[in-house]
């Protein structure tokens, strides 16, 4: 046994060697063999480029079986800690020594823990790793550097010892780390008396764990004065992993802790501190305010540990110099950090207690459908992963583009089929069916990810083998138009471009007493978190039909889509969604096409699941929205005259976009009634993949750039957001610009019941008051309205179809049609069927979506979910009205017994139902009055709280009212509306997707993913729902909520623009800003201003407190 341990273990690839070697001295001679090759422990840093790009490396080395290399030493002078320890490792060893060590000893330690990165990197990253990857998006090495932290590093000659500031900053190049050296351990060491240290950092996007900047500050005082005897500032994260403000902290020594040091020492940053010349406009004088931001909080700090344990003479200090009386009580909130609270959760308006909202009619508690669904996911997940593989299956890789826009002058395959275990090239000579040249190409190719050909292997491995041996001859094609203004500038646009027009725009501008122009830009949902897209295909060669199992929740599209491939009729294909799937995109059609051509060619079982490497450029991400405005209003604010035109950027073909824009021209006004307007809306033709739209299908960008110009109008009159709002909403008996009459009685309910169950004008004159005694912190409030029209796309994905089946033993199944529907729609059409069957909910199961009952109806949360509901209400009543006689027969009956005597009576226990919006659409051809089924009212006040230093905010409370209709589950709606406003958070606080003319996307190392965590959501949730409003088009009213209810997150987005204006204000700066959308860290710190780069506005310390309650304890080492 102990031989076996002490040997190497070699695992040979097909491109790569493994290798492990089982002791320190083995370690050293394979790295002198190989000095290029990596060590791996957590593979975080060279798994994305071999993940990503299909990078490898000949020879890799694990220093897994090392003991040197994972050790912990607690001695006199510090803790030794081995370079292979994972991150989480790092964590337990100094949180378990903060806990015994005195508090002058552990300050370092304390930082480290602070700026630790994020949960899922911690498990998988090594210390040395981290360290030595030189990543820009490491915390750790600023910090190291500051703590004066040594390496221990050897190879097979020699060993020795360096610090970390050696090891960057040694201009003579002596102590650089050498290709055959390994960093074997670190030592950290104590912290000393009179020494203070902190750190600082300022993230990308709201909740990530890579930061944009981070700082390390250390100083050590003289004992019993202020006198500064060492300092040492070190910065990373922007575009270095370490840089040494070596000035900076060279000629503050000696230099006393106070005023005139600081003011001194920001002049020496903005001259020391460079600049990346490829940081963009505006970003250069975002990086030099944080660089002094992050100083001045570390002045702070270190002042308010000096006024606790420095007594001062009059004769070394004057009270011109430091002012410690007066600052000490100011202090508190600059400070202090944002530290999200977890939400509170919610409360229910109306008498409408939420403890009674989990009950159906049978007063039984109702599980939500999700929950019992995400645990069927990971059982299945844990339990048969390993047993799913059907005989004789295939996989399938695909080979795509590598360019955006370029003519395909040949494409050499034969390299690929020598891969051994290659079965044979789909191209699109083998596609049975007469329009899928769409499926592949081998002409011209429109976007990187467009599929060319597929190979089919025994594995996937083989398969993603023999697509890197395929090669493809490009000749570059002009113009690449990547985005929309791209698309502007070469008429680059899909027919038709659709225009809706009321009152006399011409006329009404004349009479106006303003006059604002204006355009703004929405980017695009980040669809880096999706989960792999698989699918896979089983022939039936006998019988000539297929079985499709998918991972999205839209199988009737995917069924017509391999129906047309194949060139067989639908019915021949069932598709399935399968368990514990249901992802919320439906662009997995091309690709199930692909290999059903693959199953049907082969006779064999195939699957194919889209790599990380290549789901970056196949996969479709929300759009980007722009919009050109032109408002005439009057003095008041009242608006009279408007001429908009919104953009989307499509991708290479239309797909749903003009379904999109539609929703986008009927939203444009929002809420708001304006008597004359014009409203123009265009597909942009790009080279990028064809765009997905999520739920609201383009209404939470029209509605949000209605709320854009709403904002400039305030701006201009003079008049606060929320007048503007409430002066232009649509009163009472109103119509829309579409020719609607109807009762926005409603609309105005939600609104008044928002701004007194928010305090809205109370707390509002509060924060104006503190906002004008608070430099660093301002506060922000917003109230934003919404007015949803449902069932406005297109008249025939306005329907669903519902077969319910009662079983002999009472027990009833509800299979919807092949339709993409949420967990919450699950869970309605549960408590529907026991609503009007009269039977306990825990009788009623829903089945997996497929397309055993055929339906193309809607996809949109609104109109989706109101068809499928009222289809299972209209099969129930069918089936109830069968039994009708026998329960009058016979009134004491359980339903069992019913049930049985009805198939004793071979009475049919199957109905399906159908329904569809009966009320028309609009049509463009046409100039007539257009009826909705059916509005969604809501409003949402929040208030936020910003750090003008770091542009970074704090979701405080949020106030959602929302007019849900005859609510079927109001605990199901409030789910809805928490899960629908966190998503609306991304979309204008957090995501943003960008293009390069290079084969790779922003944002694709797992460092950079974002985390869906609690830090986005208020810390405090009301949702009020109005009382019940009866629906007069549809029997009962399940009004979806999701769309409203994502629309709402903008209300933060407009609350941390109101928090900037303040902080504008403050300072003297015009009110009027861009604040670009979605508003990240960075951005919002720009459009505070740049006045701390002044030294006289440096020296501004005055700080209030906000609340007594926010107050957070400050550790004594000065952590942020």
């Amino acid at each position: 046994m102990d031989d076996q341990k002490r040997r190497t273990l070699v695992l040979q690839g097909d491109k790569s060697t493994w290798i492990t070697p089982s002791c320190l001295a083995e370690l050293l001679q394979l790295k002198s063999l190989y000095p290029l090759a990596p060590l791996v422990v957590g593979n975080t840093f060279i798994g994305p480029p071999v993940n990503l790009t299909g990078s490898f490396y000949p020879v890799i080395i694990s220093p897994a079986r090392v003991p040197e290399l994972s050790i912990v030493n607690f001695a006199e002078k510090g803790i030794t800690i081995g370079a292979a320890c994972s991150l989480a490792m790092v964590r337990s060893i100094l949180s378990e020594a903060v806990s015994q060590l005195p508090e002058e000893k552990n300050k370092i330690f304390r930082v480290i823990l602070q700026l630790l990165a994020g949960k899922h990197i911690r498990c998988e990253s090594s210390l040395g790793g981290s360290i030595l990857s030189g990543s820009s998006s490491w915390e750790l090495n600023p910090i190291l550097a500051v703590g004066n932290c040594t390496f221990n590093l050897a190879s097979v000659d020699k060993r020795r010892q360096v610090t970390l500031k050696q090891l960057l900053f040694d201009e003579s190049g002596t102590a650089d780390l050498r290709a055959e050296e390994i960093l074997i351990s670190i030592n950290i060491p104590f912290s000393k008396k009179g020494e203070f240290v902190s750190a600082f950092r300022q993230l990308q996007r709201w909740g990530t764990t890579a930061p944009v900047d981070i700082a390390a500050m250390k100083v050590i005082l003289k004992e019993g004065t202020d006198l500064i005897m060492s300092m040492n500032i070190y910065y990373g994260g922007s575009e270095s992993a370490c840089i040494f403000a070596k000035c900076v902290s060279e000629l503050l020594v000696g230099r006393r802790w106070n005023e005139s040091m600081l003011d001194e020492a920001c002049k020496l940053f903005l001259e020391e501190i460079p600049v990346q010349e490829s940081a963009l406009i505006g970003m250069m004088e975002n990086e030099r305010t944080l660089t002094i931001s992050f100083f001045f909080k570390f002045y702070l700090q270190v002042l308010k540990e000096l006024k606790k344990t420095i007594h001062f003479p009059h004769n070394d200090v004057s009270h011109k110099d430091i002012q410690y009386a007066a600052y000490a009580s100011n202090f508190k909130n600059s400070l202090k950090g944002f530290h999200q609270r977890t939400s509170n959760g919610f409360h229910v308006g109306h008498n409408e207690e939420l403890s009674h909202l989990h009950e159906d009619e049978n007063e039984q508690s109702v599980s939500h459908k999700s929950h019992v669904l995400q645990t069927i996911v990971e059982e299945e997940f844990n339990d048969e992963e390993d047993t799913s593989a059907v005989d004789g299956e295939l996989f399938l890789a695909l080979v795509t583009s590598s360019r955006h826009y370029a003519k395909i002058i040949s494409i050499h395959k034969e390299e690929a089929l020598k891969v051994p275990g290659v079965i044979d090239i789909i191209t699109l000579a083998d596609v049975p069916g007469l329009s899928n040249s769409n499926l592949f190409e081998e002409i011209e190719v429109k976007y990187i990810g467009q599929a060319i050909c597929a190979v089919i292997a025994n594995t996937q491995n083989h398969a993603n083998q023999a697509t890197s041996r395929v090669r493809v001859q490009y000749e570059e094609l002009e113009p690449v138009v990547l985005s929309i203004q791209d698309s502007i500038k070469h008429n680059s646009f899909f027919e038709p471009v659709r225009t809706m027009e009321y009152g006399n725009v011409e006329e009404a501008f004349k009479g106006v007493d303003h006059i604002l122009e204006g355009e703004d830009y929405i980017g695009g949902l980040d669809d880096l978190h999706l989960e792999s897209q698989s699918v896979r295909v089983i022939p039936r060669v006998d019988e000539n039909e297929l079985e499709v199992f998918i991972s999205t929740k839209d199988p009737a599209s995917i069924q017509a889509a391999v129906a047309s491939a194949i060139n067989i009729p639908s019915d021949y294909i069932s598709c399935c969604v399968e368990k514990g799937q249901g992802l919320e995109h439906s662009h997995t059609a091309s690709q199930a096409a692909i290999t059903a051509v693959a199953a049907h060619k082969t006779g064999q079982a195939v699957s194919s699941v889209i790599e990380q490497r290549v789901k970056l450029p196949v996969l479709r991400p929300q759009p980007a929205f722009y919009g050109k405005y032109k408002v005439g209003c009057m003095d008041d604010g009242r608006i009279v005259a408007l001429d908009v035109t919104y953009y989307c950027n499509a991708g290479h073909r239309p797909d749903e976009s003009f379904k999109v824009l539609t929703m986008s021209l009927l939203s444009a006004q929002n809420a708001y009634s304006i008597p004359n307007a014009r409203c123009n809306v265009a597909a942009c033709r790009t080279n990028l993949p064809a765009k997905l739209f999520c739920a609201g299908y383009g209404f939470a960008q029209a509605a949000m750039l209605t709320e854009i110009w709403i904002d400039a109008v305030a701006d201009r009159c003079g008049v606060s957001p929320e007048k503007v709002r409430h002066l232009n909403l649509h009163k009472e008996n109103s119509e829309t610009p579409f020719k609607q009459e109807f009762d926005a009685t409603n609309l105005l309910g939600c609104w008044d019941e928002c701004l007194e169950k928010s305090s809205y004008h109370q707390r509002r004159t509060a924060v104006r008051e503190s906002n004008k005694q608070c430099t660093w912190k301002k506060r922000g409030f917003s109230i934003i309205p919404v007015m949803f029209p449902v069932g406005f796309i297109a008249d025939f994905i306005n329907q669903a179809s519902v077969l319910v089946h009662v079983n002999k033993d009472g027990w009833v199944l509800v299979t919807p049609a092949g339709n993409d529907m949420d967990q919450e729609t699950l869970t309605k059409m549960m408590q529907v069927a026991s609503r009007e069957l009269r039977i306990p909910i825990s009788y009623v199961h829903v089945s997996e979506i497929s397309t055993s009952v055929p339906s193309d109806g809607s996809r949109m949360p609104s109109s989706g979910s109101t068809v499928h509901i009222m289809a299972v209400q209209e099969a129930c009543q069918i089936l109830l009205q069968r039994l009708q006689a026998i329960i009058n027969l016979n009134p004491e009956a359980t339903w069992t017994e019913c049930i049985q005597e009805a198939f004793r009576l071979r009475i049919c226990l199957s109905a399906s139902g159908h329904y569809r919006i009966p009320d028309p659409v609009l049509d463009w051809g046409k100039e007539k009055e257009v009826k909705t089924p059916d509005f969604i009212f809501g409003a949402a006040c929040t208030e936020v709280e910003l750090d003008c230093r770091t542009g970074d905010h704090k979701n405080i409370r949020t106030d959602v009212v929302i007019d849900v209709g005859s609510s079927i589950s109001q605990a199901v709606n409030i789910e809805q509306i928490k899960n629908a406003f966190n998503q609306g958070l991304g979309l204008y606080t957090n995501d943003d997707l960008k293009y390069s003319l290079q084969p790779t996307m922003n944002g694709a190392h797992p460092n950079q993913a974002d985390v869906l965590s609690s830090r986005r959501e208020p810390e405090q949730l009301n949702v009020t729902l109005l009382p019940s409003t009866p629906n007069p088009y549809v029997g009962c009213s399940p009004k979806a909520v999701e769309e409203v209810s994502a629309f709402l997150g903008s209300s933060v987005f407009f609350a941390i623009k109101d928090a900037v204006l303040a902080a504008r204000q403050h300072i003297g700066l015009p009110g009027t800003i861009l604040l670009p959308v979605p508003a990240r860290p960075q951005h919002v710190r720009i459009a505070c201003g740049n006045h701390l780069i002044d030294a006289k506005q440096t020296s501004d310390k005055q700080e209030l407190t906000l609340d007594d309650h926010l107050t957070e304890n400050i550790n004594s080492n000065g952590m942020n």
